[in-house]
Formats: structure tokens, C-alpha cells, sequence
């Protein structure tokens, strides 16, 4: 009896048994299977908008993968890296996926892997032809600094024939200025130098023949010229009057030499051209007079007193040539 069953069908149902138990069983199955394809399709948009020549190729393969995203996204609870369904509904997915979506699954692949390799072609000849341009750039600059290094080139071949000739010049030049400088430079120098001197001479007889402004009959007259006891010389204005020449000299004789005997009043001031003629209170003098003062000295002279040497005592003196006096002692 036949039942219409042949030994071909047993073994394709015991090969469909093995396949549901193995990806069921199996870890690495369908899930890992489904992630992989994932992250393929998911890096392919990036990887196909890096140039915008190629824009068309890659277009042309995003609807593809776009709608088997969309019947994809189903099994994401159950076969996604964060699924969370229960083992029945689990076993469902990887059966539908295992016997639902490979064939999708190889066709899309083959469909991308074309398409994929269009692009790297794209890519290629992108990057040849960037290539080629960037050679032709180069060898056009090549070209342009080989012609101006050959028109360097030439113009220092120029100057290196005309460096004789130039040397020919630069020494003729030199000997016509040498020339030129013994014949007039030196004549010229020569008399510079007498016309300076002459000016020279000129300034020094203007200097020495030039009088100061007459002041006498002016608001700011000669000073007069005073000398101390000391020698030193000072002005005082001629506008000053005679006590304030005076104070002026018995500021100066504070202190030091002849201090106490300008302070005693033991001096005297008279005019330097005529020295008998005093200068007094009463006195007119005319701006510029020149005085000059003298400290009284007062001389011992003999008489009934005792000896002015402090401590001799002497009572005594007998005269002696040159106006000097030998005081003795008297004994009593």
C-alpha cells in the first residue's frame, strides 16, 4: 500500500527538525545573526555620504535596506541586545526569522555587496583622479620654477660676463676720483681751512674789542667789587646801601679768622684806587667803585704800665733801634 509519502520527504522533514532544534539551541544563531546584520545596515548610510559624488550609488541601495529595517524592527524586542520577551514568544522570532527572512537576507546582502563595491570603485576613481590632479598641479609648478630658475640661471650668467667689464669701470672711476681729489679736493680743502682760520681770527678781535653794556645810567648798575681782609672778592649790589655793606662783611667774618675783630668794629673800608680815601656813612659812591677793607691792628707802645706780655710783671723799658722797648724786671 502507498500512501503517497517517498523516502526523499522523511529526510527533508528530519533536515527542517535539525534546523528548527539547532536554531533554537543555538546561541550564536539567529540572534547574533540578526545583530550583525543590524550593525551592517546601520553603518552603511555613514559610510555612504562620505562623498558627495558618489551620492547616487549610495541612494540607490538605501530604500533596499530602509524597507528591511522596517520588517526588522519586529523582532528587536525578542532578538535585540535588550530583549526581554518571554521564551515561547523568543522561539516564535527565531524560527520566523531562521526560515522567514534568510533568503531577504542573502538577496539583500548580494544587492548591497554590488552596490558597495560600485561605490569603492567610485571611491577609488575619486581618489585616482584627486590624484592625477595633484600630479598635474605638481608638475605644473615644477615646470614654472624650472623656467625661473633657468631665467635665474641666465641672468647670473649675465652678470657673471659683465663682472669684468663693471671691474674695468669701477677701476677707472677710482682713478679719476683719485685724480679728481689731488686736483680739486685738496685745493678746496686747503682754502676751507685758510677761511676758517681767518673767521677764527675775526670772532677772537670781535671778542676781545667787545665792552660790556654801560650800566651806570640803568635800574640794574655795576655792582661794587669788595675785597675782605682775606683777599676774596664779592659783589654788592651798588643799589645796597653802606649799612648793608657793612652787614654783608660782618656776615661773612661770623666766624674764623678776624671773626672777633669785625665783630669789636676794628676795621676800616676805603676805595682800592685811592686807599687814603675812606668809605663812610656819608660816603657817595658811583656803581662799580671797587673798595676794599682792612682790620685795624693796634701796636703796643711803651709806657708807665707793666709790660703787655701776659705774666712778665716788668715795670721797666729802656728803647732799642726800630721803635722796640727791653722791659725789665724791678726788684723791690
Amino acid at each position: 500500500m502507498s500512501f503517497g509519502f517517498a523516502v526523499g520527504d522523511f529526510v527533508a522533514v528530519g533536515t527542517l527538525i535539525c534546523e528548527i532544534i539547532d536554531s533554537l539551541q543555538s546561541v550564536g544563531g539567529a540572534r547574533s545573526e540578526y545583530q550583525e546584520l543590524i550593525r551592517e545596515l546601520t553603518s552603511l548610510p555613514s559610510s555612504s555620504t562620505v562623498v558627495e559624488s558618489i551620492k547616487f550609488a549610495a541612494l540607490s541601495c538605501r530604500v533596499p535596506f530602509e524597507d528591511f529595517l522596517a520588517k526588522a524592527k519586529k523582532y528587536e524586542k525578542s532578538l535585540g541586545p535588550w530583549s526581554r520577551t518571554n521564551v515561547v514568544q523568543a522561539a516564535t522570532d527565531k524560527l520566523k526569522w531562521t526560515f522567514g527572512r534568510k533568503d531577504d537576507i542573502r538577496r539583500l546582502q548580494t544587492y548591497l555587496d554590488m552596490h558597495v563595491g560600485t561605490i569603492n570603485i567610485l571611491l577609488a576613481k575619486h581618489g585616482l583622479e584627486r590624484m592625477t590632479l595633484n600630479d598635474s598641479n605638481a608638475e605644473t609648478r615644477t615646470s614654472q620654477i624650472r623656467a625661473q630658475l633657468e631665467d635665474t640661471q641666465s641672468v647670473l650668467e649675465g652678470i657673471k660676463k659683465d663682472l669684468p667689464a663693471q671691474a674695468l669701470v669701477i677701476r677707472s672711476m677710482h682713478s679719476m676720483l683719485g685724480g679728481l681729489y689731488k686736483l680739486h679736493f685738496c685745493h678746496t680743502i686747503n682754502r676751507v681751512c685758510v677761511s676758517t682760520q681767518q673767521i677764527y681770527t675775526v670772532v677772537l678781535e670781535i671778542r676781545d674789542n667787545m665792552m660790556g653794556p654801560d650800566t651806570r645810567w640803568t635800574y640794574a648798575q655795576a655792582a661794587f667789587r669788595v675785597e675782605d681782609a682775606l683777599g676774596f672778592q664779592f659783589p654788592v649790589p651798588s643799589e645796597y646801601g653802606y649799612d648793608m655793606l657793612i652787614t654783608i662783611i660782618q656776615h661773612r667774618f661770623q666766624e674764623g679768622t678776624g671773626s672777633r675783630d669785625v665783630r669789636a668794629g676794628n676795621f676800616e673800608l676805603c676805595k682800592t684806587k685811592r686807599s687814603s680815601e675812606l668809605v663812610t656813612a656819608g660816603t657817595r659812591l658811583t656803581p662799580g667803585t671797587a673798595i676794599t677793607m682792612a682790620i685795624i691792628v693796634f701796636t703796643a707802645r711803651a709806657s708807665n704800665a707793666e709790660c703787655s706780655m701776659p705774666g712778665c710783671g716788668c715795670l721797666k723799658a729802656t728803647p732799642c733801634p726800630g721803635d722796640a722797648f727791653i722791659w725789665y724786671v724791678t726788684r723791690k
